[in-house]
């Protein structure tokens, strides 16, 4: 079982509020968006977890969230790879990947701000980014960002209800190498990243 699995089996283990964030307007920053849309009539039934669509305004949702019993929460988003392939995978504290420098997001202000807050209610953030190729304005999603958002989609439902298998055929979507979104030069270590293979025995 590769790490990003583990990390993401421990997350949802325990009672997680799962954010998309995302423009609709931005094609490929739309990502988590889209993600949550296709998620929140299958995790409904899953009382533990609730999913939220932010879309980009994160903010609003921020008190209801602290407020909220839940454990952790995970927001996913469109990531600046600086130079990672689109449609890279990452999971990882927010915090560290702060740490790590560099654009971990593109809406890091308004994540910086509200996880600030959600980690003051006692809340875990983790963000689960997908490398972004095209974020100017536009409602096209590029063909390896829908692929691998559909990857995460199956990873995120089998791993809420416990079922982690060899998916039907999601694993070459996510068969890139998830490198830690750090600034060039940056001294930083990789954050929680692993390299999601197609040949792995369990995604």
């Amino acid at each position: 079982m590769t790490a990003l699995v583990q990390e993401l089996r421990q997350i949802l283990a325990q009672p997680t509020c799962i954010v998309g964030v995302g423009n609709p307007l931005r094609n490929d920053d739309a990502v988590g968006a889209l993600i949550v849309e296709r998620l929140v009539p299958e995790m409904a039934a899953a009382a533990r977890h609730t999913v939220i669509n932010a879309e980009d305004v994160i903010e609003n949702y921020c008190f209801s969230i602290a407020d909220s019993a839940v454990r952790n929460v995970l927001i996913i988003d469109a990531v600046q790879g600086h130079g990672a392939e689109p449609g890279s995978v990452v999971l990882g504290r927010l915090e560290d990947l702060e740490a790590a420098g560099g654009g971990y997001s593109t809406h890091k202000l308004a994540l910086s701000t509200t996880a600030s807050v959600l980690r003051h209610h006692g809340k875990a953030v983790w963000l689960l980014g997908i490398v972004a190729a095209d974020t100017d304005y536009g409602t096209a999603v590029s063909p390896d960002i829908l692929t691998s958002a559909e990857a995460v989609i199956d990873l995120i439902r089998r791993t809420a209800t416990g079922s982690i298998q060899r998916p039907r055929d999601t694993a070459p979507a996510v068969s890139r190498l998830c490198q830690a979104l750090c600034a060039p030069n940056s001294a930083a270590p990789m954050i929680n990243a692993d390299l999601v293979s197609a040949h792995s025995k369990e995604f």
